[in-house]
């Protein structure tokens, strides 16, 4: 039987182990580096010795570990070319290969490839026979792995494993009534002052995470580029050519006279602009204004020695008068994608905005502790008891990670895992390598040499 557990003592002590439990995160936060000043070798032997075993077997005797398991003969791969070629090479850390003959242990080989949390989870998942080793379900948590097999863990232990704890029918009760309060209350001061709530909702930030918002800000970028060529197929698209056209089938569309109205979409400045022009071809009643055609306006605005010298003139004028126009609509375009790249639109007040908001009903605790069916809740975001979206389920529904589990999510060299179907392989036994060794550790090298002199000397040679 491995040993028990003991929490108080293992915060007390600062023990790390193969566990993804938020505690033994906070023991390796606050862990010092081991200290040999004013030791004799053997007490930093122990030391060593004492801390790397709670991490490597913590749940196999002492005894066993010594005079069974431990191998003295450590594996490591030497890069020889690299070394006749003179190249500088990184240091192998030989001595991490200590505890590497416990690495094809099942209950290890099952924590090792994330589907536990820890190797005393693990053990409970071989014994429970929901692990399967080349399709046989074995029971055996130190069952020895060998080159080329295949094992796997069943689904909904991974998810369990992995997942956040799933709270008790009371616990949801007592989160989701704070909830229901906090969103009342949030409705009751929308209502009384909601530009306020309003203001504060379009400065909050869309997410926490870090990772989101570097990809949400590289979309922004990526979204800008795009606008700015949009802006420049639209800019090149507005000519001298393009804007007479438009001046003369807005005019003759016109009811009645063409007034400033007719020409109200070039703004205020521009209508007159664009009213005289027309004003002083429709008096001359000049062939473009019955049809203006893209080939007759070219035409009309090319240069022709042919015209007289007042036809010339008047003509410079109207083409003076179109260079205007065209940087006016330029410059129009240019501010339009400009409000969209600050995103000024989105920041504007909707009044209908605190009208829509709903005040959500009380639950009914008795009712609901007697039958769980009977639980109906109208948050925005959630319509079922805080993490009880499927009770048959024996982990955290929706399914959430468990908390902190990116700083143990390390994934081993000699184990190739598919988390789609819960099934790994183990590939070969770990090695070391220049500057790596496949066993992973939370302690440097010197510690396991030191644990290594241990062994070696009390093992068997």
């Amino acid at each position: 039987m491995p040993r028990r557990i003991d929490k108080v003592s293992s915060m007390t002590k600062g023990h790390i182990t193969m566990s993804m439990n938020k505690l033994n995160l906070f023991n390796i936060y606050r862990k010092d580096p081991l200290q040999y000043f004013g030791k004799t070798l053997y007490q930093q032997k122990w030391a060593a010795k004492t801390e790397t075993r709670n991490y490597h077997g913590q749940q196999i005797k002492e005894k066993r570990f010594k005079n069974v398991l431990f191998d003295s003969n450590l594996k490591t791969y030497s890069q020889l070319d690299a070394s006749l070629k003179g190249h500088d090479v990184a240091p192998t850390p030989i001595t991490l290969q200590t505890y590497g003959t416990l690495e094809k242990r099942l209950e290890i080989a099952l924590f090792r490839s994330m589907f536990a949390s820890s190797v005393r989870q693990a053990r409970q998942f071989i014994l429970g026979g929901y692990v399967k080793v080349n399709g046989v379900v074995i029971k055996h948590p130190s069952f020895p792995l060998q080159s080329g097999d295949v094992f796997s863990v069943d689904p909904e232990k991974v998810l369990f494993a992995l997942g956040k704890t799933k709270p008790s029918l009371e616990k949801a009760l007592s989160v989701d009534k704070k909830q229901i309060k906090k969103w009342n209350n949030y409705v009751f001061e929308a209502k009384q002052n909601p530009e306020k709530i309003w203001d504060l909702k379009q400065n909050k930030p869309d997410s926490l995470d870090t990772l989101k918002q570097i990809e949400d800000f590289e979309k922004q970028k990526k979204s800008v580029q795009n606008a700015k060529k949009l802006m420049k197929i639209q800019q090149n698209q507005v000519t001298r050519q393009s804007i007479l056209q438009d001046i003369i089938q807005l005019g003759n569309s016109a009811s009645e006279s063409a007034s400033l109205e007719t020409f109200s979409k070039y703004g205020d400045v521009a209508r007159t602009k664009c009213l005289q022009i027309y004003q002083t071809l429709a008096k001359k009643n000049h062939p473009i204004t019955k049809d203006p055609s893209t080939k007759n306006i070219e035409g009309f605005l090319a240069k022709d020695e042919t015209k007289s010298p007042d036809e010339k003139h008047e003509i410079r004028l109207i083409n003076s008068t179109l260079r205007e126009l065209q940087n006016s609509e330029w410059e129009r375009i240019r501010i339009q994608f400009e409000n969209f790249e600050e995103g000024t639109d989105t920041k504007f007040f909707q009044t209908s905005f605190a009208k829509a908001l709903r005040s959500v009903p009380k639950l009914n605790k008795e009712e609901i502790l007697e039958d769980e069916s009977k639980a109906k809740v109208q948050l925005p975001w959630q319509k079922h008891l805080f993490g009880r979206k499927d009770p048959s389920r024996s982990y955290f529904t929706p399914w959430t990670p468990r908390p902190f589990l990116g700083a143990f999510a390390i994934l081993p060299s000699h184990i190739e895992i598919s988390f789609d179907t819960c099934h790994a392989i183990y590939l070969r036994d770990p090695v070391a390598r220049p500057g790596h060794s496949e066993v992973i550790s939370p302690f440097p090298d010197h510690v396991h040499e030191r644990a290594y002199m241990y062994y070696v000397r009390k093992g068997k040679s």
